[in-house]
């Protein structure tokens, strides 16, 4: 299986309300794509322009996460043999570690913790229960996203506290810095901004 991350949404950029500004569309450029290994936890990411991996997710050793790679080989397992063109010859790095809460009667969402760096990590942005529609909602700024999905998400940028190495969701100077959201049937809304890179939010995306 394999999916592609796309660098604008499609359809158009429209003036201000009343204005005569002409309607400008965006062009879609595929960035990069992944695709399974069959058989396997692994899933690699390539470029579009080189068709060469600059990055592999696997799942973690106890099976509740992921962690993140970067370009590079990891021994024979890596394919470097069976396709030397699509991986640099040098030692990967480890990028991103992904968790999840461990929620077993499923009754709330579950939890998701991003570690770019020891001290760096990205909290979930918590969805509230509405009563109108009987189940959690999740309160987008982005106007582009407009359908429920189990799959969105935001996650916030957190820092520790001086001399507690705590973080909490609720300080308010967090800031958004990976988002997906549904747009329309299999489109989502993709933006990821610094300190995560493009790599390590498509595989936070995937």
């Amino acid at each position: 299986s394999s999916s592609s991350l796309i660098m604008r949404n499609g359809g158009k950029r429209l003036g201000p309300r009343g204005s005569r500004r002409k309607v400008r569309k965006w062009k879609l450029k595929p960035l990069l794509f992944a695709h399974k290994v069959d058989g396997s936890g692994v899933v690699r990411m390539y470029s579009q322009e080189t068709v060469t991996v600059i990055g592999t997710l696997e799942t973690n050793k106890r099976g509740t996460g992921f962690e993140v790679f970067g370009p590079g080989v990891d021994g024979v397992e890596s394919g470097l043999r069976e396709n030397p063109g699509l991986f640099p010859a040098s030692p990967r790095k480890h990028m991103t570690s992904i968790d999840y809460d461990v929620n077993l009667l499923g009754t709330v969402p579950r939890k998701l913790v991003v570690r770019l760096r020891k001290n760096l990590k990205l909290i979930q942005k918590v969805p509230t229960f509405n009563r109108k529609i009987g189940g959690y909602a999740l309160k987008f700024e982005d106007p582009h996203v407009r359908l429920p999905s189990k799959k969105n998400f935001i996650l916030l940028a957190s820092q520790p506290k001086a001399n507690s190495g705590e973080s909490s969701a609720a300080d308010s100077s967090l800031k958004t810095v990976v988002l997906c959201g549904k747009m329309a049937k299999s489109t989502y809304r993709i933006c990821i901004h610094p300190p995560v890179t493009l790599v390590q939010g498509f595989g936070i995306i995937l």
